[in-house]
Formats: C-alpha cells, sequence, structure tokens
C-alpha cells in the first residue's frame, strides 16, 4: 500500500515537473528525479511509462520518450537506443500508444526476477489496444534491484494480454 501511495504522488510530481521543465530537463531524467528507484514495483514502472507516453510532446517535442527510455533495461537500450532511434521507434511501431486517452494495467505476473504486465489503452480515438511489457529486476550495475523494461509486444484483442508472450 506505501508503494501504490508513493506511485501517486509520483505521477502528478512527473507531470508538474514536465509543465515546469525547460527542454534540457525535460530530456534529463536525472533532471527531473523520475527514472529506475529500486522502490518501484513493476506495475510501477509501467505506469509512469504510460503517463510519460501520454503526455510525450509536454513540455516539449519527445519529452516523455526520455523518461520511457530511462526505464528501458540495459539490453533494450542496446536494441533500440540511442534515445532519437528509440522516440522514431515508437512513434512508428506504437503510435496508439503516443497521447492515448488511458490506460488501464491487468493483473501482474511475477516470477522470481521476471515480470509481465498486461496493459489495456484507449488511444486518442476512442479505439482500444492491447500491450504486454516484460520487464525484469536488474542483478547489478547502476540499476541493481530496479525493474526495468525489457520489451514491448502488442496483444491479441481476445483473452490475456499476456498469451502474447
Amino acid at each position: 500500500m506505501a508503494l501504490r501511495s508513493m506511485l501517486l504522488r509520483m505521477i502528478p510530481a512527473f507531470m508538474a515537473l514536465l509543465m515546469l521543465a525547460g527542454p534540457a530537463a525535460a530530456a534529463d531524467e536525472a533532471k527531473l528525479k523520475i527514472g529506475p528507484d529500486p522502490a518501484l514495483s513493476p506495475a510501477a514502472v509501467v505506469q509512469l511509462q504510460l503517463a510519460a507516453l501520454a503526455n510525450v510532446d509536454k513540455p516539449v517535442r519527445d519529452a516523455g520518450f526520455a523518461i520511457v527510455f530511462g526505464f528501458a533495461s540495459p539490453g533494450n537500450r542496446s536494441q533500440t537506443g540511442p534515445l532519437a532511434h528509440f522516440a522514431a521507434l515508437i512513434r512508428e511501431t506504437y503510435p496508439a500508444m503516443l497521447n492515448h486517452r488511458s490506460s488501464t494495467l491487468a493483473p501482474l505476473i511475477s516470477e522470481g526476477k521476471q515480470a509481465i504486465q498486461g496493459v489495456e489503452l484507449i488511444d486518442r480515438s476512442g479505439v482500444v489496444h492491447r500491450y504486454v511489457f516484460t520487464l525484469s529486476k536488474q542483478p547489478d550495475g547502476p540499476y541493481k534491484d530496479c525493474w526495468l523494461t525489457d520489451g514491448v509486444v502488442q496483444a491479441p484483442e481476445e483473452g490475456e494480454p499476456e498469451i502474447a508472450i
């Protein structure tokens, strides 16, 4: 319950920081104080990424991508980075996530240091889309004990979103 409370406090702070931050701060997760933290659950990580994608161009174009990329695992970053490539990849592959209206998380599936989080979101046109985020708890390095996103796939329209894995 304390973690949920912390997350709920972080999302408005995140949005306020995006509104107040200049372009340099918007592109730098450290300055925004939004980034990997061992206290964040896999669901919290996904929720923060979804909030960033829902407001991807506030206060400046692509500001939300820096937040999302900050929660990408080292393996994910090596496959999708640098940031400009990552942003282009999401714009091409997952346009429905950008500036979406709302999102709902399915029950989290977690085993040890691996987690799967299903998401249903409603895009800006009112169409429902489903995705599955795979996350892992980092064993060492600068993100030790932080949950980071290894990948995202589109889920089938029917059945549990986790079936996509």
